[in-house]
């Protein structure tokens, strides 16, 4: 979903619409044992609209965003603010990666799918679900990991 929408903050927003379209859609699912392939379709593709919307709209910073405030637990704040950019790093390369393969990483470490479920949903070969799954990782480690980022932190 996060990997769709972009903003952890709009992922309730979509998840509201996603449960308002199942209970309107429910009626249409043939198979109930088919019932997580069939709502991943679903949320996917409500993510991919939501998308395609919320491009349209203006981005407004609240005033929390535009402050920076500081107290006397400043080395917890260092290490707090350590981590959220090892982790930007990560959804920074996560957001890089090309959309196939982007979708087969967050169905896999997001959804608890299995390969075979992920196949299914992206109507692709479980063996290019391992593919994209080890290219995926690769692409999210060099980024990281990558010599050019280092120099730019060091300097």
């Amino acid at each position: 979903m996060y990997s769709t929408v972009h903003d952890a903050g709009e992922v309730d927003d979509v998840l509201q619409d996603i449960c308002v379209r199942v209970i309107s859609k429910i009626d249409t699912l043939r198979e109930p044992e088919r019932f997580r392939p069939w709502l991943a379709v679903l949320a996917r593709r409500q993510a991919l609209r939501y998308r395609q919307q919320s491009a349209k709209k203006p981005v407004r910073l609240s005033k929390d965003m535009a402050e920076t405030r500081c107290d006397e637990s400043a080395p917890r704040l260092l290490e707090n603010m350590e981590r959220q950019e090892k982790y930007r790093q990560i959804l920074g390369a996560i957001r890089m990666l090309p959309e196939k393969y982007r979708e087969v990483f967050m169905l896999n470490y997001s959804s608890d799918l299995t390969y075979a479920q992920i196949a299914e949903i992206l109507d692709i070969p479980v063996t290019t679900v391992q593919i994209r799954l080890v290219r995926a990782r690769r692409m999210i480690y060099d980024r990281v990991t990558s010599p050019e980022r280092k120099q730019v932190r060091e300097t």
